[in-house]
């Protein structure tokens, strides 16, 4: 697998460098949310089912209230985490995408 630094083993054709460089960028990007957002999809499920389970075996209104509120607070923290980490790849893939393409190396025609 190529590394974002190593130059391609095959020559872009001319004026296609950097945005190829872009679609390479931005589908890392992409494929790191998804991994980052199917994980926090889990995560949520797994605790929604604990929570099931626990609101089950609750007896009175004070233990499924408890139950409730834990819940919405985890729910709420996940959240907020997955959304500081969003912003941060977004960040960075603009961060990217804006960098202005390096100058082509003499030993690769174009």
């Amino acid at each position: 697998m190529l590394t974002r630094d190593a130059p391609s083993p095959f020559p872009y054709p001319a004026g296609f460098g950097t945005s190829w460089r872009r679609l390479g960028v931005a589908g890392r990007a992409a494929q790191t949310l998804g991994i980052e957002w199917a994980d926090s999809f889990k995560q949520g499920l797994d605790d929604l089912a604990a929570t099931a389970q626990a609101l089950a075996t609750s007896r009175n209104p004070a233990a499924i209230l408890a139950v409730q509120s834990a819940y919405l607070q985890r729910t709420a923290e996940r959240w907020a985490a997955r959304s500081v980490l969003t912003a941060d790849r977004i960040a960075t893939l603009t961060t990217e995408l804006l960098r202005a393409p390096s100058a082509p190396s003499p030993s690769r025609a174009h």
